[in-house]
């Protein structure tokens, strides 16, 4: 709403006093920075990076729009007066009448932000180019910025963030102005730094695109991932009512070489091969998958929003190798010929007789094993003695770590 408030101004600019009815900006609570997006119709409070507050307004019509750009609090006012523009010379004082309401933040020319004795208009585009809020929310506002605050007023139709549930939303708003359309891409440009493009169809964001409104849409629900008791740095995702894990920090902290075939849209790690979904530079796997291609173990903890994977890694001389873990008898057990391969010790396996032999200085000695289905297994507890290997169970790590000349 525009305001005739040249001669105010130029009072308080020549005379530096200021009447009992303005006030000063509250130390307690000063705000770093506003942001007013006008197609979503709000106003945002930032304390630094944290989003403080999100405040419903009404914003200019269009034939008088909220303008655009950058700028600050510059002047502040309690129970200000009102100059309709088409009255000249009237003024509506401070009151129920008065469509300013009860706080003014002034911001450029004649344009500012106020409370409204009209609240059935928030949330439309109505106003000759001022910022309305609800009463109690200017009252707020005003009480938390201080002169000189930053003022963005943005024009952003596709708008992205995360809530405290961990659930990103999208929402995808009109173009109130008619400044310009957007397309699919446009959406995932904006999409990609949540890392959940490949996993969003663009049939969803067209029925988005075609039907904008105020709607936030949870397209994806995060969770923390710790593997092996260690939280890693990228979150899991629900979509669609699938949990997704993404496998590069995982086969980090396991130490697991794992290959993406983008052909196929499969990853692989050791012998085991699984479909996968590469979106933004990140692969992910289902948790249907995860274990088959890691061989982990896998609880859920709903009140921490925490999937937790557990697994046991052998370690030769430091170096990751792929074996894969069973218990034999309550003793863990990896297999006899994969392990004696990557020492590099011949071994003679009788499939016939099932019957495992390893020389020891001149000397062959039967090995002890474990049938698991068609797998010879040797328990952890044996390989010191029939692969002169030093043997050493780390428990908190859950790596198995031989030391071999």
């Amino acid at each position: 709403m525009l305001l005739l408030r040249v001669l105010v101004c130029c009072y308080i600019f020549l005379f530096g006093t200021v009447s009992a009815g303005y006030t000063k900006a509250n130390t307690d609570m000063v705000a770093s920075r506003i942001t007013v997006n006008l197609p979503s119709r709000t106003i945002e409070l930032f304390s630094g990076n944290n989003l403080v507050k999100e405040y419903p307004i009404a914003i200019g019509k269009p034939s008088t729009p909220t303008p655009l750009g950058y700028y600050s609090i510059v002047y502040k006012e309690v129970n200000p007066a009102w100059y309709p523009p088409d009255q000249k010379g009237k003024m509506v004082p401070s009151g129920p009448a008065n469509p300013l309401g009860y706080r003014w933040m002034g911001i450029w020319n004649n344009y500012g932000i106020h409370g409204t004795n009209a609240p059935w208009s928030i949330g439309t585009v109505v106003s000759n180019g001022c910022i309305r809020m609800y009463e109690a929310d200017a009252e707020e506002l005003f009480d938390m910025v201080s002169y000189g605050t930053p003022v963005l007023i943005t024009y952003e139709r596709v708008k992205i963030r995360t809530n405290s549930k961990g659930q990103i939303l999208l929402s995808i708003y009109p173009d109130v102005y008619g400044y310009g359309s957007i397309a699919i891409q446009d959406v995932r440009n904006k999409l990609s730094a949540y890392r959940v493009n490949a996993l969003v169809t663009d049939e969803f964001l067209r029925k988005m695109l075609n039907e904008p409104n105020d709607s936030q849409i949870a397209i994806a629900n995060q969770f923390k991932v710790k593997v092996n008791a260690k939280l890693i740095n990228e979150p899991g995702m629900v979509v669609q009512d699938v949990q997704y894990v993404p496998v590069y920090p995982v086969a980090e902290v396991l130490k697991q070489k794992i290959n993406w075939n983008e052909k196929a849209k499969t990853v692989q790690c050791g012998l085991s091969t699984v479909p996968g979904i590469m979106s933004d530079n990140m692969v992910y796997v289902s948790t249907v998958n995860l274990s088959a291609l890691f061989g982990s173990e896998q609880s859920w903890k709903a009140e921490e929003n925490t999937l937790s994977l557990n697994k046991m890694v052998v370690l030769l001389n430091e170096t990751p190798v792929n074996l894969e873990i069973n218990k034999v008898q309550g003793i863990l057990a990896v297999p006899a010929l994969r392990l004696a391969e990557t020492m590099g010790r011949k071994v003679k396996w009788s499939e016939e007789t099932q019957v495992l032999t390893v020389s020891n200085n001149g000397q062959s000695a039967k090995v002890p094993i474990t049938m698991i289905g068609t797998v010879p297994y040797i328990k952890i507890t044996n390989i010191s003695q029939y692969f002169d290997a030093y043997v050493y169970w780390n428990e908190e790590a859950k790596t198995i770590e031989l030391t071999y000349p």
